[in-house]
């Protein structure tokens, strides 16, 4: 991708600035964007030992707010770390990228807090309801790709 292109990806979507994007593609009405982690180190989530050693890589598919009115998903590669702290009860951990993933979740920090800001300002049924359809369409949307 080139220079141009982004530096535009970061105005437009900051939460992106971790991640080298290899890609950006239009399918019918909907963006997909294509991703690696590019942070040399993590930190085990469970002593918070700072790691290089990488274990494995696989993919991750997370929904995430709509661009221009079309359904986005980020495509991310994301590497799994050897946890060298002998005390420690992880042997393996997911990285994890500032602004953009959290463990188990399959949207993006920035979807999950406006489903959750939906919920809390609409409050009770109403707001769960919204939520639920919002998170189902890009739920459904990410299973259909």
């Amino acid at each position: 991708m080139g220079d141009h292109a982004a530096e535009l990806l970061k105005v437009l979507l900051p939460h992106l600035t971790h991640v080298v994007v290899n890609g950006v593609v239009r399918i019918g009405t909907s963006v997909r964007i294509s991703a690696i982690c590019s942070a040399p180190t993590a930190c085990c989530p469970g002593c918070g030992t700072v790691s290089a050693r990488v274990h494995s890589r696989y993919g991750r598919r997370l929904a995430d707010t709509a661009v221009v009115g079309q359904e986005t998903a980020i495509d991310l590669e994301v590497r799994r770390f050897i946890c060298d702290h002998a005390g420690c009860g992880k042997k393996t951990f997911a990285e994890q990228v500032e602004h953009l993933t959290f463990r188990y979740g399959r949207r993006t920090v920035l979807l999950q807090r406006l489903l959750q800001q939906v919920a809390l300002a609409l409050g009770g049924q109403a707001g769960e309801r919204l939520a639920e359809r919002l998170a189902r369409s890009a739920s459904e949307w990410l299973h259909w790709r």
